[in-house]
C-alpha cells in the first residue's frame, strides 16, 4: 500500500477554509455565523450585532426571511441538531 493511500494532503488556502466552515460557505453573503454565535454566548451582543451586520447591511431583515442555508450546513446537525443561527441573527 502506497503512503498516498493513507494520507491526503491539501493546501491551506481560502478555499480550504470555505470548505471546513460549512455554515459560512453556505450563506449567500458569507456571514461569520461562528463569530456572532460566539459573541452571543459570551453575552457581548454589540459585537455579535456588528459581526452579523458586516457583510450584510440587511441582517435584521434576513433574520426573518432568510432560507437559513447555514443551518442546513451546520456541522452540529450531524451530532444532534443544528444551531438555530437565523433565530440568533433575529435576536441581534
Amino acid at each position: 500500500m502506497a503512503s498516498s493511500d493513507n494520507y491526503k494532503v491539501s493546501l491551506v488556502d481560502a478555499e480550504y477554509y470555505r470548505r471546513i466552515i460549512a455554515c459560512q460557505n453556505a450563506c449567500p453573503v458569507h456571514t461569520d455565523a461562528q463569530g456572532y454565535i460566539d459573541a452571543v454566548k459570551q453575552g457581548n451582543y454589540l459585537e455579535g450585532y456588528i459581526r452579523a451586520r458586516q457583510p450584510n447591511p440587511f441582517a435584521s431583515t434576513c433574520g426573518r426571511i432568510c432560507a437559513a442555508h447555514c443551518e442546513k450546513a451546520c456541522r452540529r446537525g450531524s451530532i444532534d441538531a443544528p444551531i438555530t443561527i437565523r433565530a440568533l441573527k433575529r435576536f441581534l
